[in-house]
């Protein structure tokens, strides 16, 4: 009994030794889980490609590396609490009202998923919105005199969205850089469905002077019949098979550009290989007055610094700063 015991228990911690000697599964490997989701959006089909999943994880792990430095960028996380909106000056600065404070809370999709699945406490999030100065006529002091009429710039913010809301702020952090990646998956998307749309109405060209080319042959086989074709009709005749063999020679050449499944990987491995040139980071230094002035270039002056980071991608910038609040579990969307 003694000895089948014995048995037994060594059985168990081979077969747990085996187990831990196994290969992790991709589910399990962050940069694998990574790869999946920016090919599934760049393009499906680079899952045909041998090796991809050897050839992208450097470019992955990598991409990851550079959207995880970005977030030394992000000041916070700030409390979302109305009941603190006139004393703290962020708040002040980021939202025109409580109410407004309110709504981005309320009205936004991904809380309210998180509502939808009976979610309660604290959340964090990076809140992202945009950034507008206007030039405005105000009073100002100087010394003891009152100037009017003087030029100033009003700073206000709008369009705040919630990004990557959870329960902490690790998986907050993950799911900033997860959105990083989904930026450059979403550029190699379009450069990969730009060049087919270029083939596909390239072959429609094609095609379509290929039956020209025959309509105008059968029509000067019949004159010949009869007669010798008219010069007219000749020249036309030229000018579309000299039309058909330069779309001929443009459709081969985006043939060597895309419709294999390794050319849609180079692509998508070389938007990976620079995300610096995708999405950048740095902070931002406001100082604000009361009314939401610009007072930076006044020193001494009465204001609040506000630090916030600044996401800029192609065109478009966004300021940005972590933030928490508390999702009550009888809140209704």
């Amino acid at each position: 009994m003694s000895e089948q015991h014995g048995q037994s228990r060594v059985g168990a911690w081979v077969g747990s030794l085996w187990q831990r000697l196994q290969p992790r599964p991709a589910a399990a490997d962050p940069v694998a889980q990574a790869t999946d989701r920016v090919v599934q959006i760049a393009d499906p089909v680079i899952r045909q490609a041998s090796g991809y999943r050897r050839v992208l994880a450097g470019p992955v792990a990598g991409s990851m590396e550079y959207f995880a430095s970005l977030l030394a960028t992000l000041p916070g996380p700030v409390a979302l609490d109305r009941g603190r909106y006139y004393d703290d000056p962020t708040l002040k600065a980021l939202f025109a009202s409580p109410d407004e404070l309110d709504q981005v809370v309320r009205f936004n999709p991904e809380i309210n998923r998180l509502r939808q699945q009976g979610f309660s406490g604290e959340v964090v999030a990076m809140l992202t919105m945009s950034q507008q100065e206007r030039t405005i006529f105000g009073h100002k002091q100087e010394g003891e005199l009152l100037l009017r009429d003087v030029q100033q710039q009003a700073v206000s913010f709008s369009d705040h969205r919630l990004v990557a809301p959870s329960a902490d702020l690790q998986t907050t952090r993950d799911g900033i850089v997860n959105r990083g990646l989904e930026v450059l998956a979403t550029v190699a998307m379009e450069r990969i469905t730009t060049l087919r749309a270029k083939k596909a109405e390239c072959q429609g060209k094609k095609e379509y002077l290929q039956g020209m080319v025959k309509i105008l042959g059968g029509r000067s086989h019949r004159q010949e019949i009869f007669a010798a074709p008219s010069p007219q009709h000749r020249e036309e005749l030229r000018k579309v098979e000299q039309l058909l063999a330069e779309v001929d020679q443009e459709l081969a050449q985006l043939r060597e550009q895309i419709g294999l499944p390794e050319q849609s990987l180079k692509y998508l491995e070389a938007v990976l290989h620079e995300p610096a040139s995708m999405l950048a980071a740095h902070r931002q230094h406001l100082r604000l007055d009361w009314k939401g002035v610009r007072v930076d270039a006044e020193p001494g002056s009465e204001g609040n610094d506000i630090t916030l980071a600044e996401f800029s991608m192609e065109d478009v910038r966004r300021s940005a700063v972590l933030v928490r609040f508390t999702l009550e579990a009888t809140s209704q969307p």
